[in-house]
């Protein structure tokens, strides 16, 4: 009779150890849920700044395509020049 009550309390204590795990994993899980929830969740903020970002990245290379273009003509204006004084030999002094 003391084996059987012997057995039942060792189950009882595996039971219980399983139970304990199982209870600290699950807080642990909830835990690292509800922290990730709380810092990235939805985002808020980092999509705030992300539009920001995208925003002035977009004007900066709007503006780089302006420099872009007023560079180019300045070269055509510069070339066409070089090329009126070269053919008219400076006559124009």
């Amino acid at each position: 009779m003391t084996q059987a009550g012997h057995e039942a309390e060792e189950v009882k204590d595996v039971v219980w150890t399983y139970a304990g795990w199982t209870v600290i994993i699950l807080i642990c899980i909830g835990a690292g849920i509800f922290i990730g929830y709380t810092l990235w969740g939805n985002a808020s903020s980092l999509q705030r700044d992300l539009s920001a970002v995208t925003e002035q990245v977009n004007t900066l290379k709007n503006e780089r395509e302006t420099l872009k273009s007023q560079l180019a003509l300045c070269t055509r204006d510069k070339d066409a020049c070089q090329k009126q004084a070269a053919a008219g030999g400076g006559a124009g002094r």
